[in-house]
């Protein structure tokens, strides 16, 4: 063990929780374990999407996927909650990859991972809707898919091109909100004080009464939960677990807790869920458990180049699988039969989560860097230029 990770075993030192930024975690082995944790997320919510019993599901299958998938159904029911896995994961990773950069950086990187992607999958949604409609529910407008390229439809009340981009704009919202804290800089009590707050924002905006709606955007309690849940972890994966850290984290739990089980019985009882919200409570806990695995270094043994590829091909399955994989299950149920148009929509679905990820994502992303960076030289020179012009 090098000496960095002795002193981060141990807990933050005091230079440290004051501002003295911990050794760059950038040197630190890939993370593999959090790869393959966004690989069963994105395959649960997969599988939710195919076999869940949803009403946009059964119309899509023409039948109740509890007919077609008995055995299964009992398993995938619950695959919508690989989203709370999800946003475990996205705190911890965000507060990784901003770590020691300026906003605008931070703003950069996450720009180029979300976008170029994105703005595919939303014309690629919008081209299927208009050619292979399931008629069973009215499509968004073109006004409507416009505004989706900007990823704020739910601010600007517009309809989702398509339904999983509902966590697009969460996640969104909880980089504007740790932007504040990137602009200050980033060290162990700015990061654990903003998370305390937040966590406390988003139990107080339920109060009734409430006078700064605005909260209730960027403070929900589950999702800020699981935030918050996620950089208290990183932080443990960064500077080592302390009285503070395990307290952030249990209260995030606790939160997290009551708004699962109240959300989860709602759903039970307005749209026939038949899924227990405990269940639902203990599925979530695991998946703490498996994050908290990866904090305190307990899966660093887990490696393979083959876990970070498929990581990659994660956020273009996410973003695909829903409306091109309801059009191939209208298009092939009919002649093949369940289980292998649910074999071949899975493994069409991969395949262009690979496409996209290799002939879109990769090369977009280069050629806005370098652009981008281009324009930053210039501009540098430009100011250089100027300034010299000024001194006498």
């Amino acid at each position: 063990m090098s000496q960095t990770e002795v002193e981060a075993a141990d807990g933050p030192s005091v230079s440290e929780k004051v501002g003295r930024p911990a050794p760059d975690p950038t040197t630190a082995p890939r993370l593999y374990a959090l790869d393959a944790l966004r690989v069963m997320a994105a395959l649960s919510v997969l599988a939710f999407h195919y076999t869940g019993v949803d009403a946009a599901t059964e119309a899509n299958w023409g039948v109740n996927p509890r007919e077609l998938f008995p055995w299964l159904f009992p398993v995938t029911s619950y695959g919508s909650y690989g989203v709370q896995l999800f946003f475990l994961i996205s705190g911890f990773v965000i507060c990784l990859s901003a770590w020691d950069r300026s906003p605008a950086q931070f703003v950069r990187a996450r720009f180029l991972r979300l976008f170029p992607a994105y703005w595919f999958s939303a014309l690629a949604a919008f081209a299927v809707w208009r050619a292979l409609p399931d008629g069973s529910r009215t499509g968004p407008s073109i006004s409507e898919s416009l505004t989706n390229l900007t990823m704020l439809q739910v601010p600007l009340s517009a309809q989702h091109l398509v339904g999983a981009y509902w966590t697009l704009w969460v996640e969104l919202t909880f980089y504007l909100v740790f932007l504040l804290v990137i602009w200050r800089g980033l060290d162990y009590r700015r990061v654990s004080v903003f998370c305390w707050l937040w966590l406390l924002a988003s139990v107080l905006v339920q109060q009734p009464g409430n006078q700064v709606p605005i909260l209730g955007i960027f403070a929900q309690p589950l999702n800020t939960a699981l935030f918050v849940s996620g950089i208290a972890m990183y932080l443990m994966y960064r500077f080592g677990p302390d009285l503070q850290l395990w307290g952030l984290l249990a209260a995030g739990w606790l939160v997290m807790q009551s708004d699962l089980v109240q959300h989860a019985d709602g759903l039970r009882h307005d749209r026939g869920m038949d899924r227990d919200p405990y269940i639902a409570l203990a599925l979530v806990t695991v998946f703490y458990l498996l994050v908290l695995a990866v904090a305190l270094h307990k899966s660093d043994r887990v490696g393979g180049r083959w876990f970070a590829t498929a990581g990659a091909l994660v956020y273009p399955l996410y973003l695909l699988h829903e409306e091109l994989g309801w059009a191939v299950i209208r298009s092939v149920y009919g002649r093949l039969g369940a289980w292998p148009t649910l074999l071949l929509t899975v493994t069409l679905m991969i395949l262009a989560a690979w496409l996209l990820h290799r002939l879109v994502e990769r090369p977009s992303q280069r050629w806005l860097r370098a652009r981008l960076a281009r324009e930053d030289r210039a501009d540098r020179a430009d100011r250089a230029d100027r300034a010299d012009r000024r001194t006498p």
